[in-house]
């Protein structure tokens, strides 16, 4: 190794004459201009809470309260600070529920909504509804028993879901060619639909109880007779009018 030219150099901490430091980038790595240290209170305006610029800075506010802005700028500034007083998009803590009101959760589930609803006694009731239309698919409710005990479900409105027959666990099921009852309304009707009957339309006859408020259908040949309830016009005190009736056989 040839130390000969590291003879000349100088041992004090002083720079040689005509040097000069470097100076630091002024941008980052990834190409933007960094702020300096100095002079910071000249490039940057706060703005208080109302709007208003403070602190000093080479832009003056505009009517509106921010510096540099065109009229326009000023105008659109000005509508959002009215909705901001107004509270708009401030949402509200929820109510606690109160004493005596029936409770209400809900959900949405494979295209359905579903609101499920206890009351003060003890009584639930769940609604399912289709997503697209809000058209009723499902009511059922039940009540609790005298000694606490929950109780069946009702279904005022769709069908049970039918389970598979388990021979081990299961003694009886029902033959498939028994009539079927179920409701199914529409948004202009409460209807009915009642299946697996064969018999011609003149067998059949639909007509209410006004004493008990049920609709009863009933055939000739003694074959099927069925009380149909209306719990929802029961829920309003709501009346059956037999004007209001129809059926139809197909």
């Amino acid at each position: 190794i040839d130390y000969s030219k590291f003879d000349h150099i100088d041992d004090s901490g002083d720079e040689a004459p005509g040097r000069t430091q470097p100076q630091p980038s002024s941008k980052g790595r990834d190409g933007r201009e960094l702020l300096e240290a100095g002079g910071l209170e000249e490039k940057l305006t706060l703005l208080s809470g109302a709007g208003k610029a403070q602190g000093k800075g080479p832009g003056k506010a505009s009517p509106g309260g921010y510096p540099g802005d065109t009229p326009e700028m000023a105008a659109l500034a000005a509508e959002l600070e009215k909705i901001a007083g107004k509270g708009y998009g401030k949402t509200s803590p929820e109510e606690p529920p109160k004493a005596g009101e029936p409770q209400r959760v809900s959900m949405r589930s494979d295209g359905r909504k579903k609101i499920h609803t206890t009351y003060p006694d003890g009584g639930e009731m769940v609604e399912e509804f289709d997503e697209k239309t809000d058209v009723l698919l499902v009511r059922k409710v039940r009540k609790p028993s005298k000694l606490g005990k929950e109780g069946e479900w009702v279904y005022e409105v769709g069908q049970a879901t039918e389970t598979a027959f388990d021979p081990y666990s299961d003694l009886l099921k029902a033959s498939s060619s028994n009539p079927i009852f179920l409701r199914k309304d529409t948004p202009e009707h409460l209807q009915w639909r009642i299946r697996n009957l064969s018999y011609p339309a003149d067998v059949y006859s639909v007509t209410v109880d006004h004493e008990k408020q049920e609709i009863v259908v009933r055939t000739s040949n003694k074959k099927y007779f069925k009380r149909i309830q209306v719990p929802d016009l029961a829920r309003f005190a709501l009346k059956l009018q037999e004007q209001l009736l129809s059926w139809k056989h197909q």
